[in-house]
C-alpha cells in the first residue's frame, strides 16, 4: 500500500514539472550561419534533460566498461579468501581430530589460496608436524616467525620442536626471541628459567626465578659460572646474604674476597657462617694460610669460639690438636664432641688416631686397647655426614646447585642421614625434566 501511494505521489509531482515546463512562455532561437533555429522555450528543457541523461548514461556504460578487469580481478580475490578461510577451518578441525592425512591436504590447499597468509603457514605447519615431517614444520615455522604480527606464533612452534629435540640451547635462544615478540607471558617466563638451568645459564635463571625460589644456591652456582669477577663477588654476596647456612656459598663469597686481597673480610665470613652452621669445609678454608700446628691449635680454638657448644666445634679442634701432638688436648676434644651427638664414624676413627699416637708415644696398653676399642666402635657409629639429595637421595660426593641424579635445584643437604631414592626424582631425570624446589619453576 505504502508503494502504491508512494508511485502515486511520485506520479503526481512528475506531470506536475510537465505542465509547468509546458505552460513556460517564450521561445529560444539560434543563428549559424545561414541557419537560423527556433524553438518554444518548454521544448527546449525538455530536450536539454534528454540530452543529460544519455550523456550520464554513456559516461556510466564507460565507467564500467572500463572497470570491469578490476571488479572481476576483486570478486576472485574475495572468493579466493573464503576459500582459504574453509580450507584452513578444514585444516585445523584435521589436526584437532589427529587426521595427518585430512590436515595435509587442506594445508596445502590452504597454502595455494593465501601463500602468505599467517594462519595458512600456522596451519601448514602444524600439519607437517603431525605428519611426522620435522623439516617442513621447521620452515613454515621460520616463515611465520619473519612476520611482525605472526612472529610469536612461528617462535613458539620452533621453541615446541627444540624441546622435542632436547637441543636446550636452541630453546633456550629461542624462547627468548619469542618473549621478545611477546613480553609478559607468565608460562613463557617459566620455560626461560627451566631452560636456563638446562643450559647452566644460573644468572639468567636466577633473574627469572620465583620468589620462592632456592635464591642462595642459585646465586652461589651463578657466582661459581661468573666470568667477570666484580659480578662473580656480588653474586656471592647475595648467595650470603639470602642463606648464611650454606657452607657453599660462604667459601664462594669468602674466596672471591680473599682474591681480592680482602683477607679479613673473608675471614669474617667463615665466622659468621661457622656461627650459623659449622662444616668442614668451612674450617678448610679458614686455617689453609696457617701452617704452623701451634698456630693452627689457636686459629681453630677462635673459629670454634664462634659456636662453642657444637659437636663440630669440638671436632675440629680435636684434628688441630692431634696434627700439634697435644693428645690430652685432642682427646678431652673429641670426648667434647662426643658428648655434643657427634656420634660419627669420623670421630671414633679419630679417637684411635688419637690414642694410637698416645701409645706411640708411651702410653702403654691402655693406649693400645682403647685404639682397637674406638675402631670397633667406628664400626656401628653413624656414618660420616655428606651432600645428599633430599629427593632423590643421591650421593654426588660434593655440593651441586643441581642434583646431577636427579636435577632437582636446591635440595642437597650436609646430613649423616640415610634414605632410600624415592625414585620419583629419578625418573624425572630420566624424561628430561629440572625441578626447582621450592620455587615457580617446574
Amino acid at each position: 500500500m505504502r508503494r502504491v501511494i508512494g508511485f502515486l505521489v511520485l506520479a503526481v509531482i512528475l506531470i506536475g514539472i510537465a505542465f509547468g515546463i509546458g505552460a513556460l512562455p517564450g521561445e529560444i532561437g539560434a543563428t549559424v550561419g545561414s541557419w537560423t533555429i527556433q524553438a518554444p522555450l518548454p521544448l527546449v528543457v525538455v530536450a536539454a534533460v534528454i540530452l543529460f541523461l544519455v550523456l550520464y548514461f554513456l559516461l556510466r556504460l564507460l565507467a564500467l566498461l572500463l572497470g570491469a578487469p578490476g571488479r572481476f580481478g576483486r570478486s576472485r580475490h574475495e572468493r579466493q579468501l573464503r576459500q582459504g578461510d574453509r580450507a584452513v577451518t578444514r585444516a585445523f578441525a584435521a589436526i584437532a581430530a589427529a587426521d595427518p592425512r585430512a590436515a595435509r591436504r587442506e594445508a596445502q590447499r590452504a597454502r595455494r589460496l593465501l601463500p602468505n597468509a599467517p594462519m595458512a603457514l600456522l596451519v601448514s605447519a602444524e600439519a607437517a608436524r603431525l605428519a611426522g615431517k620435522p623439516d617442513e614444520s621447521e620452515a613454515d615455522y621460520r616463515a611465520l616467525s619473519e612476520q611482525p604480527d605472526a612472529a610469536f606464533l612461528g617462535l613458539r612452534g620452533l621453541l615446541r620442536q627444540a624441546l622435542d629435540a632436547r637441543d636446550w640451547t636452541l630453546a633456550a635462544d629461542v624462547a627468548r626471541r619469542a618473549e621478545l615478540a611477546h613480553p609478559g607471558a607468565a608460562w613463557l617466563r617459566s620455560e626461560r628459567a627451566r631452560l636456563a638451568l638446562r643450559t647452566g645459564s644460573w644468572a639468567e635463571a636466577l633473574a627469572l626465578a620465583g620468589p620462592e625460589a632456592p635464591r642462595a644456591v642459585m646465586a652461589t652456582a651463578a657466582a661459581e659460572a661468573a666470568g667477570d669477577p666484580i659480578q662473580a663477588l656480588r653474586l656471592a654476596k647475595d648467595a650470603f646474604a639470602a642463606d648464611p647456612k650454606l657452607a657453599p656459598a660462604a667459601l664462594a663469597y669468602a674466596r672471591r674476597l680473599r682474591a681480592a686481597r680482602e683477607a679479613r673480610k673473608a675471614e669474617n665470613v667463615i665466622e659468621k657462617a661457622w656461627a650459623a652452621q659449622p662444616h668442614p669445609d668451612l674450617a678448610a678454608f679458614y686455617l689453609d694460610p696457617v701452617t704452623d700446628p701451634l698456630e693452627r691449635v689457636r686459629e681453630a680454638e677462635r673459629l670454634a669460639g664462634f659456636n662453642r657448644n657444637h659437636g663440630e666445634s669440638n671436632f675440629l679442634q680435636a684434628q688441630v690438636c692431634l696434627a700439634a701432638k697435644l693428645t690430652g688436648e685432642a682427646r678431652r676434644y673429641a670426648q667434647a664432641a662426643l658428648a655434643a651427638g657427634l656420634d660419627q664414624r669420623r670421630l671414633w676413627v679419630l679417637k684411635a688416631d688419637i690414642e694410637e699416637a698416645d701409645a706411640a708415644a708411651g702410653g702403654g696398653e691402655g693406649a693400645t686397647f682403647a685404639a682397637h676399642e674406638a675402631l670397633r666402635r667406628s664400626q656401628t657409629a653413624r656414618p660420616d655426614p655428606r651432600w645428599r639429595c633430599s629427593t632423590c637421595g643421591a650421593e654426588p660426593g660434593e655440593w651441586h646447585a643441581a642434583c646431577p641424579s636427579c636435577g632437582t635445584v636446591g635440595r642437597m643437604e650436609w646430613t649423616d642421614r640415610t634414605a632410600p631414592a624415592s625414585g620419583v626424582a629419578a625418573n624425572g631425570a630420566a624424561n628430561g625434566t629440572i625441578t626447582l624446589l621450592p620455587g615457580a619453576v617446574t
